[in-house]
């Protein structure tokens, strides 16, 4: 359980109360223990500043299934020896408490001790298996990403081919899970210069054309199961998905493609209906009907597991700026986090402060909410800006004298990025608004002059 203290920002140094993790049982708390490998457990926001600093606290880490138990007590808290045995000892007596009594065998009265942060996840990653070996691998990425920042971007290119060979899915992966780390913490500046490497990574080196390669053809894919379900239309129901499903059968880039654009489609009766199928099937489909069911079980498990994780992640962002003096600094540091999940977790929260009747706390969300969708519409690409401009004209006549501004200002090439917006609108399941801007494109068309 976190324990709630006081926190000192080491940058402004203003106090403010946090949570820190302090007994990680891997078993039960699995992601605890991925945000200690990764450097993220107890990282802490400043409210005042927004700097974002990790907060040192005696840890106690335990793996049942490995009997593992290491204690950790930070060099800078300055702890003396009574200290370090007495916080660890706490500390042992909540893990203990916790566990069944049959799991506390021998080795909790022998705790292995790491004297750093490092010590620690290495000697946890030798317990997961991973050797010497491919911790030094690691490293070697982590210098390989380092030397790519410091090269002057004339001389990039070259130096990314000359380490062709090196640039593979593991390397790939630590320079992304670096710039979520650095995003997370607060350093915009370099997760933006990770982001810029990750482009001339994808066009200069082998791996990364593969990626890229990749990536076009499952874009291509999902274009195509989108035309696909809004061929069925907005009235489209279960049946209408599994028929499309089946049509699907064995193709697994088309049936996540499927899931991720439609999850609500894919409910309990859905599944009913399927099970309903393969048992009236012929016996020659059942296996490959089982299949079907089984995979997208499989997907919509998949999709719920993102869809937590990235609510959980707008919740703390969100409680970061409602604890901010000033949200309008953190706002602006964190555009990229402000996607559908977050906008829908402060709107939860502001529907319920509301009917709470907690005025403080409603004002503080209308607050955050205005200033969001400021700055996300101040950062909106100039056509994306236009297609909003459209969507909240007053009445007939101010859409149409906006849309004959916009096809003046950016002509045939606005058609398209209409075209992309609807389709999304009508894949979420919002046909009105998709129709409403079916409207406004006929609009715009009209105005342009004959191609």
């Amino acid at each position: 359980m976190p324990k709630r203290i006081m926190i000192s920002c080491p940058n402004c140094h203003t106090q403010f109360p946090g949570e820190v993790e302090q007994t990680i049982d891997a078993g039960s708390e699995p992601a605890l223990k991925a945000r200690l490998l990764s450097g993220n457990l107890n990282v802490q926001r400043c409210p005042n500043c927004g700097a974002a600093f990790q907060v040192g606290a005696p840890l106690l880490y335990h793996d049942g299934s490995k009997e593992l138990l290491i204690s950790y007590t930070p060099v800078e808290l300055g702890m003396n020896k009574d200290q370090q045995e007495k916080a660890i000892g706490d500390l042992m007596r909540e893990l203990t408490g916790r566990l069944p009594k049959e799991q506390i065998k021998g080795y909790f009265f022998q705790p292995r001790t790491a004297l750093t942060m490092q010590g620690l996840v290495e000697t946890i990653l030798q317990g997961d298996g991973v050797t010497q070996e491919m911790m030094a691998e690691q490293r070697a990425r982590v210098e390989l990403i380092e030397q790519f920042l410091s090269t002057p971007p004339e001389l990039l290119a070259s130096v990314v081919e000359q380490n062709d060979a090196k640039i593979d899915i593991e390397f790939m992966q630590t320079l992304s899970l670096m710039g979520q780390r650095l995003a997370a913490e607060g350093h915009a500046d370099i997760a933006e210069q990770l982001a810029a490497l990750q482009f001339i990574l994808l066009e200069h080196s082998t791996f990364g054309r593969q990626l890229a390669q990749q990536a076009e053809a499952q874009e291509a894919t999902v274009r195509e199961v989108a035309a696909d379900i809004q061929k069925m239309g907005a009235a489209a129901g279960r049946e209408e998905f599994l028929a499309l499903a089946r049509t699907y059968l064995g193709d697994v880039e088309r049936l996540q493609a499927l899931v991720g654009l439609a999850r609500p489609a894919f409910d309990y009766q859905f599944f009913q209906s399927l099970t309903t199928q393969i048992g009236q099937a012929p016996e020659a489909e059942r296996a490959g009907l089982e299949d079907l069911r089984d995979k997208l079980l499989e997907l919509t498990q998949r999709v719920d597991q993102q869809a937590q994780a990235a609510m959980e992640e707008a919740v703390q962002l969100l409680q970061v700026l409602i604890d901010a003096p000033d949200p309008a600094p953190l706002i602006a540091e964190n555009l990229p986090f402000f996607d559908e999940a977050f906008l829908s977790v402060l709107q939860a929260n502001l529907d319920a402060a509301q009917q709470r009747g907690n005025i403080e706390v409603s004002a503080k969300l209308r607050t955050i909410y205005e200033q969001v969708m400021s700055a996300l519409r101040d950062n909106m690409g100039p056509e994306l800006k236009a297609i909003n401009g459209l969507m909240a004209a007053e009445n007939e006549d101010a859409a149409r004298a906006l849309a004959a501004e916009a096809a003046e200002q950016y002509g045939r090439d606005l058609l398209p990025m209409i075209d992309a917006v609807q389709e999304m609108m009508a894949v979420r399941g919002e046909p009105q608004v998709a129709e409403r801007l079916g409207l406004l494109r006929g609009m715009v068309e009209a105005a342009l002059p004959p191609a």
